[in-house]
């Protein structure tokens, strides 16, 4: 009888054993596959970058004009492949924008519909899509840090400009039109007066703090540097609507922003 009761009970201590260790292991696979969702809003600080001094046919000379506030709000995704290690994609609005100063090098003697200065200060929106690699730390007296490095996709989906172009007419007297936020549209159909589609690195460092079980605090700072195409092709601009003749053109110009993400995670 006790050796009866001496086997059943390693066979009951055994199989808890084994039990215990499959409890552990789907633990730590629901742990180490976990997917997360959250939402944020993030103010943002935004610039246009000139890549030359001068545009391409060496006609005019371009600067930075100044940064413009925006923001961005979206929904964010999260799958954790290895303990720290997951992969960001989302789904977010960002409005963004900048000013462009752009100034003919030689203008000598004017000659008819000719543009002498224009300055641009541009309201642009974009859909994106954003896919990075972020790195996490352990907790750290209840934090986790993390830093994150990828690419977005932008889809523009707004377009609008204050705008100032000085300009001589048909008779050489030189005018000035402008007005503000003013939708830009191009002259023809096949040209793009901005950017359809932009790409982006983004680069981000930040925090997380769980609330409770279900909600984590997040917060942290992105850079996002676009590096292709053009953001602004103002030669393609629908210059009669906007007032002025004579066209111009501007550097390579590229589109950057500061942005202090605030959020939760559910």
């Amino acid at each position: 009888m006790k050796k009866l009761f001496f086997t059943l009970t390693a066979a009951l201590s055994f199989t808890a054993t084994l039990h215990a260790q499959d409890i552990e292991r789907v633990d730590t696979r629901v742990t180490v596959n976990r997917i997360r969702f959250g939402a944020y809003i993030a103010p943002n600080l935004s610039w246009m970058r000139p890549t030359a001094t001068k545009s391409d046919n060496g006609e005019f000379s371009v600067e930075k004009g100044g940064g413009k506030t925006g923001f961005t709000y979206g929904l964010m995704a999260e799958y954790y492949f290895a303990r720290n290690y997951a992969v960001v994609t989302g789904l977010q609005i960002n409005s963004t924008g900048g000013k462009i100063n752009v100034t003919r090098v030689n203008p000598g003697a004017y000659g008819p519909n000719q543009v002498q200065r224009a300055d641009f200060d541009y309201r642009l929106q974009y859909l994106e899509i954003p896919v990075a690699l972020k790195l996490r730390t352990d907790d750290i007296n209840g934090f986790r840090f993390f830093g994150q490095l990828g690419v977005t996709l932008g889809i523009n989906v707004g377009k609008k400009a204050t705008y100032s172009v000085d300009y001589t007419d048909n008779d050489t007297v030189l005018r000035t039109a402008a007005d503000e936020k003013i939708k830009l549209t191009a002259k023809g159909t096949l040209k793009s007066p901005v950017a359809p589609i932009m790409l982006a690195m983004n680069i981000g460092a930040g925090a997380e703090y769980p609330i409770n079980r279900r909600l984590t605090a997040y917060a942290g700072i992105f850079f996002n540097n676009g590096f292709t195409p053009d953001a602004t092709s103002p030669q393609n601009f629908d210059n009669g609507k906007l007032g002025y003749t004579g066209d111009f053109y501007d550097a390579k110009t590229r589109l950057n922003n500061f942005a202090l993400r605030i959020g939760l995670f559910f």
